[in-house]
C-alpha cells in the first residue's frame, strides 16, 4: 500500500497544530456515547498520524475520573504500538472495549479506539511511515 497524504476534510483542531514539512497520512473522528439511559449527545475525538507524529484528542479514565487529553506523540520516541481488547462496563452492561497503546520514551499512552479494525489501521500506517522514513536514510 501506498501511502498519500490527506489534504482535505482535516479539522482546523488538526491542522492548526501541523508543522512545516509535515503530511497527514492518517486521520480518523473516535466518537465516544453517553452511558445507559444517558440524553448525552456524542462528542468527537479523533486520532492523526503524519509524517513527524502521532496527534490525538480523546476521552479517558484514570484512576475512576474521565478526562479529557489532547496529545503529540513524536515518531522517533515511539517505540512500539499494540491494539488490546478487554471488557468495560458501559452504562448498564459489559462491553468489548479495544485500546491503541502507545509506548514512548515517557510511558505509554492508551488510546480508547471504536474498533479493533481502527487500532489495526493506525498501528499499519505507523509502520509503513517508519519504514519509509528507514529507507530515505
Amino acid at each position: 500500500m501506498t501511502l498519500s497524504p490527506i489534504k482535505e476534510g482535516l479539522p482546523s483542531e488538526l491542522t492548526s497544530q501541523l508543522m512545516s514539512q509535515e503530511s497527514v497520512y492518517y486521520f480518523s473522528f473516535i466518537a465516544f456515547e453517553g452511558g445507559c439511559g444517558s440524553s448525552k449527545s456524542r462528542q468527537n475525538y479523533w486520532i492523526s498520524v503524519t509524517n513527524k507524529r502521532v496527534l490525538y484528542k480523546t476521552k479517558i479514565v484514570e484512576n475512576n475520573t474521565t478526562v479529557e487529553k489532547d496529545g503529540i506523540l513524536p515518531l522517533e520516541k515511539i517505540s512500539f504500538v499494540e491494539v488490546s481488547e478487554g471488557q468495560k462496563t458501559s452504562g448498564c452492561s459489559s462491553v468489548k472495549m479495544f485500546e491503541l497503546r502507545i509506548s514512548t520514551s515517557g510511558g505509554t499512552v492508551i488510546i480508547p479506539m471504536p474498533t479493533k479494525e481502527k487500532g489495526f489501521e493506525v498501528r499499519k500506517v505507523y509502520s509503513e511511515i517508519i519504514e519509509n522514513m528507514g529507507k530515505e536514510s
